[in-house]
């Protein structure tokens, strides 16, 4: 099931339910790619989310109602199956100390663990990718485990570095460039996510798993980390 409704002059959002799961990240992202196959020509974004897809079109060679038609009728034809996929999990190397982890110490303290256990909590888990936003190439991770979440901050930082990692309540998350944000840090890649790559932009999509991968200081700084 799902329910199309107008967003904008030239675009659309498509809901495909109300809770956010993994396998309904998985559904959005394989109708998401569906729809780009078959409207390819007449789309210009496809941008998926939690329960919904925001779908920008070429109003200059498709009209909204004849687009709608096309994405229903695309829609009804697909057949989504939830397999287990041998999908390629993704890795970032994290280094996880408290000259870059700039609430590490704080969370140790609340959470009542060692900085050990905090890692391993932290990267044993393999997360989804629910959703794309923010800036570009920032992935919304889920989920974290719950000994370890964190609200967001109450007061945003102006400045967190590019590279930072962060917990926001179930989520977890890399900030690709340095921006104001109010995730709780607990530390940092070395990998470049930035535009500075163009490819980052296609590095993570909806229905991709990552993983982190703990690494040192002499590491993190071999591999082209800053502190």
């Amino acid at each position: 099931m799902f329910e199309i409704k107008l967003a904008s002059e030239n675009a659309i959002i498509i809901y495909f339910g109300e809770q956010a799961s993994p396998e309904l990240a998985k559904k959005i992202a394989f109708y998401s790619e569906f729809l780009h196959e078959r409207l390819g020509e007449l789309i210009i974004d496809i941008v998926p989310s939690y329960t919904s897809a925001l779908i920008s079109y070429d109003l200059n060679n498709c009209d909204h109602q004849k687009f709608c038609n096309l994405v229903s009728t695309s829609l009804a034809q697909a057949i989504f199956v939830n397999e287990e996929q041998s999908t390629e999990v993704i890795d970032i190397p994290v280094y996880y100390a408290e000259e870059v982890g700039l609430d590490l110490a704080r969370m140790l303290t609340e959470k009542e663990l060692s900085l050990a256990e905090f890692i391993n909590i932290h990267s044993q888990q393999v997360y989804l990718v629910y959703a794309i936003g923010f800036s570009p190439a920032f992935a919304f991770l889920a989920e974290v485990d719950e000994r370890i979440q964190m609200p967001r901050l109450t007061t945003p930082r102006i400045q967190i570095p590019a590279g930072s990692v962060g917990i926001a309540d179930n989520q977890t998350a890399v900030y690709p460039i340095e921006s104001a944000g109010g995730w709780n840090i607990v530390g940092r890649t070395p990998i470049d996510l930035s535009l500075n790559d163009y490819s980052n932009l296609q590095r993570f999509r909806v229905g991709h798993q990552v993983k982190f991968k703990s690494i040192d200081r002499q590491e993190f700084l071999a591999l082209g980390g800053s502190l």
